[in-house]
């Protein structure tokens, strides 16, 4: 009777061991995984920061050329309305 309850009490020990060990391996994949995506985020933010950086300079550099083209064409159409071009 008393090897059965010494194997009980060792089966149980050896329970409790295995499952706060698959418990810790658990807890190492999640926080693993947590970091990494927190690494993802950090290195997909940075480069989101450098295209909209250099999207914000193309935009800018569009507009000061659709100024430039729109005030060609305004002063164009002026020397039409003037009578520029009547002598061609």
């Amino acid at each position: 009777m008393k090897a059965l309850i010494m194997y009980t009490d060792l089966m149980e020990a050896i329970t409790v061991a295995v499952i706060g060990m698959v418990g810790g391996i658990i807890v190492a994949f999640v926080e693993k995984g947590r970091r990494d995506n927190r690494n993802d985020h950090l290195a997909t933010s940075e480069k989101l920061d450098l295209v909209g950086k250099s999207l914000g300079r193309s935009i800018d550099r569009i507009e000061k050329a659709v100024e430039r083209t729109e005030e060609k064409i305004d002063q164009h159409i002026r020397d039409h309305a003037k009578g520029v071009f009547d002598d061609e």
